[in-house]
């Protein structure tokens, strides 16, 4: 199953940005794995990564991914929402991964991270206007509430949360050759 193009409208925003990326499958002994691969992110949304791949697991495979984000690793129970083929001739090959199993403080960590660069202007603009405050509201905080109220808003509209949104769609604007 390849990628459909846009056809419908997105929920929730995506930012490119390349972080490691490691999926795997446990194995029933703890102390090993039935697979890992490393790869990298393409883009990141609060319910999904797509990850530029040479290597493509089938569609609606479950599995386990990590990404390194800088407070440490996120992981979470994921499912193969797509994929795009080697062959595609518009867009990088890879998969689109749908977070699945978020708990709460993983589901925080992401929030936290996930900041578009409006978020920057808009913290820039509340530190101007209430001076007072600007060593009390790190930006991360920031980027957790604008997340949830923007999830929030979708959800008064009939959306889906985040983490059932589906997974991003690669960007076109990324390079073929990078992976």
């Amino acid at each position: 199953m390849s990628v459909k193009r846009q056809s419908y409208k997105r929920h929730y925003e995506r930012i490119d940005v390349e972080l490691n990326v490691r999926l795997f499958l446990p194995d029933e002994d703890p102390d090993s794995l039935r697979f890992e691969a490393f790869a990298h992110s393409q883009n990141l949304c609060p319910g999904g990564v797509y990850v530029s791949s040479t290597f493509l697991l089938k569609p609606d495979t479950h599995i386990w991914l990590e990404l390194t984000l800088p407070e440490g690793p996120f992981v979470t129970r994921c499912r193969v929402a797509h994929r795009v083929e080697l062959e595609d001739q518009e867009l990088p090959s890879g998969m689109g991964i749908e977070f699945e199993e978020v708990d709460a403080e993983g589901r925080e960590q992401l929030l936290r991270y996930f900041a578009p660069d409006r978020y920057g202007v808009f913290r820039a603009a509340l530190n101007q206007e209430f001076p007072h405050i600007q060593t009390d509201v790190d930006v991360g905080t920031i980027t957790l509430l604008l997340n949830l109220w923007e999830e929030w808003k979708v959800r008064q509209e009939g959306g889906p949360a985040a983490t059932a949104s589906g997974a991003p769609e690669p960007s076109r604007g990324a390079p073929r050759g990078r992976r």
